[in-house]
C-alpha cells in the first residue's frame, strides 16, 4: 500500500511591535510577516506608560509532501511517520491505492 502525507513546520518565530493602540500594533506585526509565512497569533499587552506592545507568532506556510509504502495501511503509516522531521507535524494522510 502506498500513502501520501502532508507535513508542515512546527517552528514558531516571534515578532514584536509597539504602538498607541491594539489595531496599530497588530498592523505593525502584519507588516513584518515575511513572504511564505503565516501569522498564527497576536497577543497584546499594555505595561505602564500607555503604549500597546504586540507579540506575534509566525510559522512557515510551506507544506511538504511525503510518500511511504508498506504491506498494509498500518505499516505504510509507520514508515511515513519515520520520515517526518522532528520539527514538523503531520497535517493529513491520503491512501494512493
Amino acid at each position: 500500500m502506498r500513502i501520501r502525507g502532508l507535513i508542515q513546520s512546527k517552528v514558531v518565530t516571534e515578532l514584536t511591535a509597539e504602538a498607541d493602540d491594539a489595531q496599530a500594533a497588530r498592523a505593525l506585526i502584519e507588516e513584518q510577516v515575511p513572504e511564505g509565512f503565516e501569522l498564527i497569533q497576536v497577543h497584546n499587552s499594555m505595561p505602564r506608560g500607555g503604549r500597546v506592545i504586540a507579540t506575534g507568532q509566525i510559522r512557515s506556510a510551506a507544506v511538504v509532501e511525503l510518500e511511504a509504502n508498506g504491506a498494509d495501511y498500518k505499516t505504510a503509516r509507520e514508515a511515513l511517520l519515520k520520515k517526518i522531521p522532528e520539527d514538523h507535524r503531520l497535517l493529513s494522510v491520503l491512501s494512493l491505492d
